[in-house]
């Protein structure tokens, strides 16, 4: 009955641990100890970074908890600004090009990644990190052009209304697959890289433009695709320390389709917000 009853105890303790460990892990720089005395027993419960507890006493149940030696770093939240490259790796576009011409403040990428699974070659210190998440994409454009489809190609028509808003909008779903090393004593005090590709769907495009008409506001919603590339292939590569991450994306597909519109190519810069 003493040792059911001192198991139990154990567990408890143990339990205990588990659900402190989130936020201990993080902002712990020394040794946490909890101690349970049962008769002649005395257990102890480590929770440490990087020391240890030398104990010699042979009534002495020790149980350590080692810290976690990496995070996830693909899940969560991606917070992003949007740009758009012409064939020339300049922002500058071209005269053909310049209906897509934005403002960054309002073009953004959010980006839902629900799922991130972790290969192991070399423990927790070098692995493949695969992943899936929805992508939101929205583009301010800077300019009075209306985007619209003309003769199977995606053209800029001028437009005399002024709009308050000018936005063209994507849905994407990727499936990311990088290298990643990660270097230092425990999750919470190491440096994480990963480098890689990402291969991308397009679930559907849009634009929409708010406008005043004779005092009246006006808002227009078209959803067609666009002649956008159904299949976008992009390096992606994510670095940061502990539980902050910073990202780049780099489209190699051009944003509409071959000869049916302007040859531009997005690219994506940001921060995560939220690790799950």
């Amino acid at each position: 009955m003493k040792k059911l009853v001192l198991s139990l105890i154990t567990l408890f303790a143990l339990t205990t641990l588990v659900a402190q460990e989130g936020q201990d892990s993080l902002a712990a720089k020394k040794d946490t100890s909890y101690t349970i005395k049962w008769g002649d027993k005395t257990i102890i419960v480590i929770d440490h970074g990087d020391g240890d507890i030398d104990i010699a006493t042979d009534d002495t149940i020790k149980i350590e908890s080692k810290p976690s030696q990496r995070y996830n770093h693909y899940a969560g939240i991606d917070l992003g600004v949007n740009g758009l490259l012409n064939s020339k790796n300049s922002v500058n576009l071209g005269e053909d090009e310049k209906f897509m011409d934005q403002h960054y403040w309002g073009s953004w990428s959010v980006s839902l990644n629900f799922i991130d699974s972790y290969i192991p070659i070399a423990k927790e210190k070098f692995g493949i990190t695969i992943g899936m998440g929805f992508e939101f994409n929205k583009f301010s454009l800077s300019r009075d052009f209306t985007v619209a489809n003309f003769q199977d190609s995606t053209i800029g028509i001028p437009d005399s209304n002024g709009f308050e808003k000018n936005l063209f909008k994507m849905e994407m779903i990727n499936l990311p697959i990088m290298f990643e090393t990660n270097i230092g004593k425990d999750a919470a005090h190491s440096f994480h890289l990963a480098v890689g590709g990402m291969v991308s769907y397009t679930l559907g495009s849009k634009t929409k433009q708010v406008f005043e008409l004779d005092g009246e506001e006006i808002k227009t919603k078209v959803r067609e695709d666009f002649n956008t590339n159904p299949f976008r292939f992009s390096l992606m590569g994510r670095i940061g320390y502990g539980n902050f991450t910073l990202f780049a994306t780099y489209s190699l597909t051009p944003l509409f389709e071959e000869d049916r519109g302007p040859e531009l190519y997005p690219f994506t810069v940001g921060v995560s917000l939220v690790h799950f």
